[in-house]
């Protein structure tokens, strides 16, 4: 039985190398023709995607389309780009920074100046959408907590959450519940941060709310029907809201080569593409771990 058990983990595991290859293969013949340069949509998942695909195989041909994707982000943006998670400037600083905490690309001096001016006008100045990651306030949050205790940014960046916060408490009672579970993972991320202990009471008040809908899960819907939406969300609720140490992710990842390809996605991007198939792939061989997955 021991032999049987090998060969079937062999098996899994040759199907799964073989599936990566070909959605390498799609993603290098439409990465470049994307219209989007963000994160969840966009040439920036694709990016993160053959960063961590060169490290799988050691192929540096494979790093350097990342890296031109990235260059065709950078010539793709501009200051009046659109600062929302989904396609615009705080998904895309926040790809970046996933791309730099991984020893991928090395920070440059002025990498998040722009950037910052960006964020800081839509945050301060620019009317909002609403309080979602993927197009509200919590996205630009996600964006600030990252560069709260960068020397070029700190005193932007609290000015910036602290208005966020402000706008959270203000309207608290009237946001949806999808934007609901947003808003609390924003502050939840942010609570530890030195300073803003002040969450503690609104995160509270969040949970609370969420808890009485008696389907946490639902408020994650933001993450649509996709293979690695949901397997996020379901890493997400896990991670924020369990009151179990067990991460139910890696029972759903060992089903992956099960799979059919016919039954891929048509789009490119992390979220609902072959980006993200290719994260999940990764993932389930163990050379990536699931930290990708908070980007969603």
């Amino acid at each position: 039985m021991k032999h049987i058990k090998i060969k079937t983990m062999q098996d899994k595991s040759t199907k799964i190398r073989l599936c990566l290859g070909e959605i390498a293969d799609v993603l290098l013949l439409n990465g470049t023709l994307l219209e989007w340069p963000g994160l969840i949509y966009g040439k920036m998942g694709v990016a993160i995607f053959f960063f961590q695909y060169t490290r799988f195989t050691g192929n540096r041909l494979f790093e350097n389309y990342a890296a031109d994707l990235i260059g065709e982000i950078g010539n793709q943006i501009h200051n009046n780009s659109p600062a929302d998670y989904a396609n615009g400037i705080a998904g895309i600083g926040a790809g970046i920074n996933y791309l730099i905490e991984n020893g991928f690309i090395e920070p440059g001096e002025d990498i998040f100046e722009d950037f910052d001016k960006r964020m800081f006008r839509a945050v301060m100045y620019d009317p909002w959408q609403d309080f979602s990651l993927y197009n509200g306030l919590s996205g630009h949050g996600r964006y600030w907590i990252k560069r709260l205790y960068q020397p070029a940014s700190t005193e932007q960046a609290r000015a910036c959450l602290l208005k966020i916060i402000d706008s959270i408490e203000a309207q608290i009672t009237d946001i949806s519940m999808n934007e609901l579970a947003d808003i609390y993972i924003f502050l939840y991320d942010l609570l530890p941060k030195p300073g803003f202990e002040i969450c503690h009471t609104l995160l509270g008040r969040c949970r609370d709310r969420i808890i009485q809908s008696r389907d946490v899960r639902r408020c994650f819907s933001r993450t649509g029907d996709s293979v690695a939406g949901k397997i996020a969300s379901i890493y997400q609720h896990n991670l924020y809201f369990s009151q179990t140490q067990t991460d139910v992710t890696d029972n759903i990842l060992q089903q992956l080569p099960d799979l059919d390809m016919e039954k891929m996605p048509f789009v490119m991007g992390l979220l609902s593409g072959f980006a993200g198939e290719g994260m999940l792939r990764l993932t389930a061989l163990n050379k990536t771990d699931k930290s990708w997955m908070r980007l969603l």
